[in-house]
């Protein structure tokens, strides 16, 4: 038979559907449609939507304390902890009797609060994409996130930063990644000097006078060798600033999840 279907306005116009899917989740059914779009071509924008690429090229630096760091100066914290509810049914499964009616009805609704919790961190991770889908090319260093899960364990977790970094690599059009042996945090951005900075040194101060929130330098080195360019190429470069275009879009984008954090260095 027929049946009601929400949020169909999400598909993109002139595009072809090719196939759907039923799902059951705890919350509900839902309907994944798959959609089909000849290679090089790209959808009609929804509306309301802002225009991809209008910016300029931006280097990404990822880390613990701010989630992530532009080199523009704009700084992203995002990280979804698990809630108090969820702790509470997770001891009570535990101590509820196997095979018990109550064991299954906990269990059910330790299914819809996991389900909250991931369609929370997946809204923080899209949100921060979509953000980033404003620069015409982004340059990140594709890390080993195995190595970090093992130093910081759960904040890696919380932040989705893995699934970030996939998706940045799979959804935007001119990704930019960058070695993961290229030492970005310890080099100077404007002679290539290196250094050696603890993790609580927050300020790289070198020798030719560059002086930078070590977050910032990174994704500035970052920046300068994913577009190829020498530091003496890049010696002459202004200083990216954060314009009003960004703020306002970091404003209407980021601004509307209670989970990210938006600060602009200055």
């Amino acid at each position: 038979g027929n049946f009601r279907v929400l949020g169909l306005h999400q598909i993109p116009r002139g595009v072809e559907i090719a196939g759907a899917v039923l799902v059951r989740k705890p919350s509900g059914y839902y309907l994944h449609v798959t959609c089909y779009l000849a290679k090089g071509d790209s959808p009609e924008p929804i509306a309301g939507q802002p225009r991809r690429g209008y910016l300029e090229a931006v280097g990404l630096d990822f880390g613990i304390g701010s989630k992530l760091t532009l080199s523009n100066g704009i700084k992203i914290d995002f990280e979804v902890h698990e809630t108090p509810r969820l702790k509470r049914l997770q001891r009570k499964l535990a101590r509820a009797k196997r095979g018990s009616k109550r064991r299954g009805k906990i269990r059910f609704l330790l299914r819809r609060e996991y389900e909250k919790l991931n369609n929370r961190r997946k809204d923080a991770e899209n949100k921060v994409l979509a953000f980033l889908k404003l620069y015409g090319k982004v340059v990140f260093q594709d890390d080993l996130l195995a190595s970090w899960a093992r130093l910081f364990g759960r904040q890696v977790h919380s932040s989705r930063i893995g699934g970030l970094k996939l998706r940045l690599r799979n959804s935007l059009k001119a990704p930019i990644p960058v070695g993961r042996f290229e030492p970005t945090t310890k080099e100077c951005y404007a002679c290539g000097k290196r250094h050696e900075l603890p993790l609580s040194q927050r300020i790289i101060t070198c020798s030719c006078g560059w002086e930078c929130d070590r977050d910032v330098n990174a994704a500035l080195v970052i920046l300068r060798k994913g577009l190829g360019l020498s530091p003496d190429q890049a010696l002459g470069l202004d200083r990216p600033e954060v314009t009003p275009l960004e703020k306002e879009a970091a404003a209407r984008i980021l601004g509307s999840n209670p989970s990210i954090r938006v600060s602009f260095l200055q």
